[in-house]
């Protein structure tokens, strides 16, 4: 196969620029016309110069490559402020609390933002953790521990999927008689473990540190993460979403109430009723409903209502029925 001709510049240029992965066609260009003319000096040229633009231009690409940001980076930022966490950290002013257990603002409230998130499993060691969509698109969780949460596609809703670090427990403890300086270590910092599984299947591990410090503010730290064989609470089960807990709150309130209704009227002995009829057969008055208020082998209660000379009497009237050997006798009748 014939090569270019001597003339063929372009197809020359082009030839380099494919050979070298792609170089920017006007770094060749400028070393051929440096070749041609721009590098004599005393009247000869120098293709050694040519050679080391052509090599400077093949470093400089290769360094571009390496330079290009690497895709499927997942970021933290303090909510409200939009101030990026790091792994130099940050003092946060989003909420302080105070020695009296007085809390103003958010402590830490944080979004994500990364590229094509799948899911994100996030584990709190010491405190917990509630997660709201502003979306209204996803299940929430209200003072968990440990759940996962659906990001999907859809980046630009990453900022509406908050996470809002609450510290109950240090809450709870400063309402006492400790101050900030008296409160044990764990309920001075904590760790917040996020275990991110992207579409493409890739996986990674950040972590998100805070401190309390002693003037009452909160210092966080964002960065990578490995899981060790002390992090046992990211073992723990997810807890159920807000819908879940609704719905098994709404179930054992039912619950409740059925076991707290009567189950009906108790059974009693066939015969009992028949005595207490006969008993009020040689009355004044007249049976309109007698119902069981309870029963037993040894003893029956009834309910009676009765007429008396075709009035309803009121309140109704209350018989009492022992057993008798085989039988049933009326111990005490009245109201």
């Amino acid at each position: 196969m014939r090569g270019p001709e001597k003339g063929d510049g372009a197809m020359k240029r082009k030839v380099i620029s494919e050979a070298v992965g792609g170089i920017d066609a006007r770094f060749v260009e400028e070393a051929d016309r440096f070749r041609k003319g721009g590098g004599k000096r005393n009247g000869r040229r120098r293709p050694a110069l040519l050679a080391a633009s052509v090599l400077l231009c093949v470093l400089l690409a290769g360094a571009g490559l390496f330079l290009t940001p690497v895709r499927g980076g997942v970021y933290a930022y303090a909510y409200g402020t939009g101030e990026r966490l790091t792994k130099a950290g940050a003092v946060l002013y989003t909420g302080t609390v105070g020695d009296d257990g007085e809390q103003t603002g958010h402590p830490l409230m944080f979004y994500l933002s990364g590229e094509a998130m799948e899911r994100v499993r996030f584990s709190c060691k010491y405190q917990e953790l509630r997660f709201t969509d502003w979306t209204g698109k996803r299940e929430e969780y209200g003072l968990a521990g440990n759940f996962t949460v659906f990001y999907g596609e859809d980046e630009e809703e990453y900022p509406y999927l908050t996470i809002d670090w609450e510290p109950g427990e240090t809450i709870r403890r400063l309402h006492g008689e400790d101050t900030i300086a008296e409160l044990p270590g764990q309920l001075r910092e904590d760790l917040i473990v996020m275990e991110i599984t992207f579409a493409d299947g890739r996986q990674a591990v950040k972590a998100i540190r805070v401190s309390l410090l002693e003037d009452g503010t909160f210092f966080a730290a964002f960065d990578d993460y490995e899981i060790g064989p002390s992090d046992s609470f990211v073992e723990r089960e997810d807890a159920p979403t807000l819908r879940e807990q609704s719905e098994t709150a709404e179930g054992e309130r039912l619950r409740k109430e059925t076991e707290s209704e009567p189950a009906g009227e108790p059974e009693a002995d066939p015969a009992a009723r028949r005595t207490a009829e006969a008993y009020y057969g040689g009355t004044v008055f007249e049976v309109v409903s007698m119902e069981v208020m309870r029963a037993s082998e040894e003893e029956v209660v009834f309910v009676v209502a009765v007429k008396k000379d075709g009035i309803l009497q009121e309140p109704d009237r209350t018989i009492v029925l022992e057993r008798k050997g085989e039988g049933w006798a009326v111990s005490n009748e009245g109201y």
